[in-house]
């Protein structure tokens, strides 16, 4: 009897994220193994001990890449994927990454895009928290005429930004822009809010063409954030709003964020092209 395949993957990070990939893994057992976890130096003994024995728990990337992941899952910072993305495609990993906002950066992605193919590596980007961006790709196959993606989260989940600065957020009676402007500005400025930002105008039309709007909130329902995005093209028009769960401990974070990770893995596992 032919030995099941299965896929071998390693996290960076183990926050909010990676635990409920944990999670989703062990509920539904895929052919799917987690055989690393990058940490922080000073975490390796505490995030051990969550994570069992069967999981190497590491603090450098020379030692997760040398568990020989077939995928390596950013699940930290954009400043993770800056440092350690080129290394990773460079060296034939696949890459797959949610801080997406990194690549607001033009120069940061099209290196990254050099590294995959010279590793003959894949450059993996899941949906994340929103839902259309099939549609939106299929799209930008004729002309875009615009593209717009609006980030709403309740006042508090924008605490730690510049919004916290230029606004009383406790005081926030009604829903607020908080941003209007560029992908590339609203994913450095909210690194942690707005990744998807990015994401959008990559594919769509491009981080020069596309707008974003980041609103606060407190109508929200509890525990939630929301997203809308409206396409306008030579095809048709799109039109497509999401209310989704925050992540309980991170409400800058949709649970739908794992998901899509989550399910994005499951496809390799399916479709057998790994």
């Amino acid at each position: 009897m032919a030995k099941e395949k299965r896929l071998k993957i390693a996290l960076i990070g183990y926050g909010a994220i990676s635990q409920m990939l944990f999670d989703v893994f062990r509920e539904k057992k895929p052919p799917i193994d987690i055989v690393g976890v990058l940490v922080r130096k000073g975490r390796v003994a505490e995030t051990q001990k969550k994570v069992g024995k069967k999981v190497a728990v590491v603090d450098t990337l020379k030692a997760l890449l040398k568990l020989k992941p077939d995928v390596v899952v950013e699940a930290a910072s954009q400043q993770a994927v800056r440092e350690w993305g080129e290394t990773i495609l460079k060296k034939g990993f696949d890459f797959m990454v949610i801080a997406t906002g990194a690549y607001g950066d033009p120069v940061l992605w099209k290196k990254h895009l050099k590294a995959a193919e010279k590793g003959g590596a894949r450059l993996r980007l899941p949906s994340g928290a929103i839902a259309g961006l099939d549609g939106l790709l299929a799209m930008r196959l004729g002309k875009l005429e615009k593209v717009k993606y609006i980030s709403i989260k309740p006042p508090h989940a924008w605490t730690g930004t510049p919004a916290e600065t230029e606004f009383d957020l406790p005081s926030i009676k009604e829903p607020t822009v908080i941003f209007r402007g560029k992908p590339a500005d609203a994913g450095r400025l909210y690194p942690k809010n707005a990744n998807l930002a990015v994401t959008v105008a990559l594919c769509g039309a491009g981080l020069d063409n596309t707008e974003i709007e980041l609103v606060a909130d407190p109508t929200l329902p509890p525990g939630t954030n929301a997203s809308k995005l409206e396409v306008v093209a030579d095809s048709g028009e799109l039109k497509l709003e999401r209310l989704g769960r925050a992540m309980p401990d991170n409400p800058k974070t949709g649970v739908l964020t794992a998901l899509t990770m989550a399910d994005d893995l499951l496809k390799i596992v399916r479709h057998s092209d790994w």
